[in-house]
């Protein structure tokens, strides 16, 4: 018996210093992020579309923005954006197979 109780103290001895340790870990990122500057949001990039086309849907993949538009005769069409600077990566027309 005496040796479950040794045991027992291990791990409580243990188990208080992972919350101490962990603790602090918590309040000192917390601290580190709240130094951080917030994210320039002021002035985004203008994303250009070609005229006559309406946007239909916008995903997001990875650091792509795939934007399917129509134009007015409702033929669809596949544009490639890359996110973080506007440009465009692909521009691809949807025509139906035979």
């Amino acid at each position: 018996m005496e040796g479950w109780l040794k045991l027992v103290k291990v791990f409580v001895v243990v188990a208080g210093v992972v919350l101490v340790v962990g603790t602090a870990l918590l309040i000192g990122l917390l601290v580190q992020r709240a130094g951080r500057a917030p994210a320039d949001l002021a002035a985004p990039s203008p994303l250009r579309i070609p005229p006559a086309m309406r946007v239909e849907e916008v995903t997001l993949g990875g650091e792509r923005l795939l934007l399917t538009l129509r134009d007015s005769q409702g033929v669809l069409h596949l544009l490639v954006v890359d996110a973080a600077s506007g440009r465009t990566v692909g521009f691809l027309r949807v025509e139906p197979g035979s």
